[in-house]
């Protein structure tokens, strides 16, 4: 295990693709293993383009049902049936997603042979399950439609155990060395007592991804985000347009700053940005928003981010 964990931005902007930025998706590998967040149109052209085979992706969460969200879903879909996909993949999302599917399946605009598992996730509460090697959290954000927010949350990893010490007080290799790092204390042959304190350095905190698109800045987004590795935030407008942002179930990039702030977040990325947006006022966006919390990253189309474990104190 390489214990990698990478994010794809395969599609960074809103609602209409613009020559600079396609619309939603983020792609999320670890150890070989992918998920998607969205899927907006073009998302399996894309995903060619990276390099990321249909095939090992195992899950695809879905934030709501407008359409630069959804609608690359369906081919991307077809396409794994065509590549003759027989392992299970579960979608993820509000409850109209399972209607939308089925919509399509029972007008044969749709044909499965794989397993396909549809998670419907409450609307009006918090919710949590597994998925893979991610605890996920969902949360209804607030937004113009029924939309979610989800925090995908790794398992606590053991400490590092310390080999050149074990040498030094004899601890042979085998059960006993699994043990202690397993948490157990060992007895050996001569009578003395190990604890695994001694040899096992603190455990290492899983990284944790929170996915917060379209919804205006909330309580339930804040909750997501709660001293997470990287958060991913709606940040469609800039602070000039904060009244349109507000109207529209949107964030400005400023808002997404003063959220992350709060949260204790360690990265923001701002995300689905409007197309309406030139190279320079994009920058801007992005420096009024590091005035607010410098970890602040607006990336392009394409970007590969690596999510590096926190270090222990």
């Amino acid at each position: 295990m390489s214990d990698r964990l990478q994010l794809v931005f395969i599609g960074t902007g809103a609602s209409i693709p613009s020559p600079r930025r396609r619309l939603c998706c983020l792609a999320v590998e670890r150890d070989g293993e992918w998920l998607l967040c969205d899927c907006g149109e073009g998302t399996q052209f894309h995903l060619s383009r990276n390099s990321i085979s249909p095939g090992k992706i195992q899950h695809i969460f879905i934030s709501h049902l407008h359409g630069d969200h959804i609608f690359g879903l369906p081919g991307l879909l077809a396409t794994m049936q065509m590549l003759e996909r027989s392992q299970p993949l579960t979608l993820w999302g509000p409850p109209e997603l399972a209607t939308y599917i089925h919509w399509l399946q029972k007008h044969e605009l749709l044909t499965l042979g794989y397993p396909l598992v549809i998670e419907q996730l409450p609307l009006g509460a918090v919710e949590q399950r597994q998925a893979g090697p991610f605890a996920v959290t969902s949360a209804p954000l607030s937004h113009r439609i029924p939309c979610l927010g989800y925090r995908l949350q790794e398992k606590e990893k053991p400490g590092i155990f310390d080999a050149p010490k074990a040498e030094k007080l004899a601890i042979p290799f085998g059960s006993e060395r699994k043990q202690l790092q397993n948490g157990k204390a060992i007895v050996l042959a001569d009578g003395r007592k190990v604890e695994p304190a001694e040899l096992v350095g603190a455990p290492r905190p899983g990284r944790s991804i929170v996915f917060c698109t379209d919804t205006r800045p909330c309580i339930a987004g804040r909750g997501l985000a709660q001293d997470c590795d990287v958060l991913i935030h709606d940040s469609t407008f800039g602070p000039a347009d904060k009244n349109r942002a507000r109207q529209t179930g949107h964030s400005t990039s400023t808002e997404a700053a003063k959220l992350a702030r709060l949260a204790g977040a360690k990265q923001l990325v701002l995300w689905h940005i409007s197309g309406r947006y030139t190279p320079e006022e994009e920058e801007a966006m992005t420096k009024r928003a590091a005035a607010i919390f410098p970890a602040v990253l607006l990336p392009q189309d394409d970007l590969n981010l690596q999510v590096p474990r926190r270090m222990v104190q």
